[in-house]
């Protein structure tokens, strides 16, 4: 690792932009390869490294631009929100942010599944390709969010509960 680090750090900064962002990513892989090494042989150290460099770049950015819509969304009130009271505003906001908890609270596949498809708009195709899955395994783990979404988040769980014994009637 610290005989490519400089040569990571030019190919995250020319891919991305951001000497410091760069930096940040190639710091983030050293410490997740010393937490986490790998136990394969790795044929092509160079190689791994940088396809390793450039998913840490992607989630950061991810991460970044996930956490800036979110605090959009809770400090940012509806247009109508003046003509609501007090009380709506209010749990309204505790709502986005207790689904921003159980968001963070998935497994991590499932979390950056749900997050790529519902907030960045990707099909189940292209988030295959990304992260080099079977869409059948997207379509597992984004299951698997919105069943523990819908069990944890009132909002969503009523949502479906409406849904369900309109079926029925």
């Amino acid at each position: 690792m610290t005989r490519h680090y400089d040569d990571l750090v030019d190919y995250i900064r020319r891919k991305f932009g951001g000497r410091e962002f760069a930096r940040d990513v190639v710091h983030d892989l050293c410490v997740q390869l010393i937490e986490h090494p790998s136990l394969a042989d790795i044929e092509q150290p160079l190689a791994y490294l940088r396809k390793a460099s450039t998913n840490g770049a992607l989630n950061r950015l991810r991460n970044e631009n996930y956490r800036t819509e979110w605090v959009d969304v809770v400090s940012e009130l509806p247009e109508h929100a003046h003509l609501e009271s007090g009380e709506y505003v209010l749990d309204f906001k505790q709502n986005v942010i207790y689904l921003q908890q159980v968001i963070q609270g998935l497994p991590p596949r499932a979390r950056q599944i749900f997050l790529l498809h519902r907030l960045y708009g990707m099909s189940q195709q292209d988030i295959a390709t990304e992260l080099d899955i079977s869409r059948n395994m997207v379509t597992q783990h984004y299951r698997r969010a919105i069943t523990e979404i819908a069990e944890k988040w009132p909002p969503l769980r009523l949502y479906y509960q409406a849904r369900q014994q309109g079926r029925h009637e």
